[in-house]
């Protein structure tokens, strides 16, 4: 397998996976090229605009008061375009995260990269992000950076960071 894991990552992202090989490790092999292609295929399209429609339809939800039955903040038109602004902002080969509403009346955004690994970043009324992180087993990091047209170095290379590990 570690001879094989070089080679994956020379795989295009429209490279087609196909052999002539029979037996159960051909089949296994062929379902992870597969596997890697699907994924080099997803990391080769834009998927901002994806997100910021799913962020507008996840504001007009959670536009009301007490939208989660807890007590929380409406999610505001302001709170709404600083995360899109900031998404506008992220380079186009990170990983795809998800947009999920805070009690507090922003919208986070939140990658999840498996066990011990997950980041989140949250973007104020006054245009400062707040991010925190598990980077691994018992490592945290977390604080906030000015929102500016040149991100953060950090908050793009932790995301990098952990999307790479496996």
């Amino acid at each position: 397998m570690t001879v094989l894991a070089p080679s994956l990552r020379r795989i295009g992202a429209f490279t087609r996976a196909q052999t002539t090989a029979a037996g159960d490790t051909a089949r296994i092999i062929a379902v992870l090229v597969s596997d890697a292609v699907k994924h080099e295929q997803r990391r080769a399209t834009d998927w901002r605009p994806v997100l910021r429609a799913q962020i507008e339809v996840l504001a007009e939800q959670c536009s009301s008061p007490n939208w989660d039955g807890y007590g929380s903040t409406a999610v505001s038109k302001q709170a709404k375009e600083n995360i899109q602004r900031f998404l506008d902002l992220l380079p186009p080969d990170l990983p795809q995260p998800v947009a999920v509403p805070d009690p507090d009346g922003h919208i986070s955004l939140c990658w999840d990269f498996g066990r011990d690994r997950l980041w989140t970043i949250s973007v104020s009324d006054f245009d400062i992000a707040s991010y925190a992180g598990m980077v691994g087993k018992n490592v945290k990091r977390y604080g906030q950076e000015p929102v500016r047209e040149d991100i953060a170095k950090t908050l793009i290379d932790s995301i990098r960071e952990m999307s790479s590990v496996g």
